[in-house]
């Protein structure tokens, strides 16, 4: 009789950053599982599953004589392994999904977004006039001649 999988924790959307690790990370490996001329097996998803568990982040290969296109079935395998589509570029798709224990990669951590402050606002102050408009002022100590009037 085969073990029963483990429950596992509902999959948090990656953010574009972590996604990117996890392309820059996957950029040197190798494929791990290679889908034939018969597509998706049950053998593959089986392969696919021990291989997610031991390496959490792999490339499976289409080949070329496949039947099925890598942008069909890598969101099928994504849902069926329960792990996150990180890439498909031409026949090869990316598969990441942590491992329950003792997870190897470790993804930058995604920001949090900023809490409101629910500080009172302030009135806002009176606004300061520009050098220009002191100008103004000056003229009520001017004559027309140009001379200064003496405050009486």
């Amino acid at each position: 009789m085969p073990k029963k999988p483990k429950p596992r924790a509902p999959l948090v959307p990656l953010t574009g950053k972590q996604k990117s690790y996890l392309r820059a990370l996957a950029h040197k490996l190798k494929p791990v599982v290679q889908i034939g001329h018969q597509g998706v097996t049950d053998g593959v998803q089986a392969a696919l599953e021990v291989a997610l568990e031991r390496h959490e982040l792999l490339k499976v290969k289409v080949a070329g004589e496949a039947e099925v296109d890598a942008s069909e079935v890598g969101p099928k395998l994504a849902k069926a392994t329960k792990s996150h589509l990180v890439q498909i570029i031409g026949h090869t798709i990316v598969l990441y999904r942590p491992r329950a224990e003792n997870p190897k990669v470790v993804l930058p951590r995604a920001k949090a977004k900023a809490a409101k402050t629910t500080a009172p606002v302030r009135a806002a102050a009176a606004p300061i006039e520009d050098e220009e408009d002191d100008d103004d002022l000056d003229d009520d100590f001017e004559d027309e001649d140009g001379d200064e009037d003496e405050e009486e």
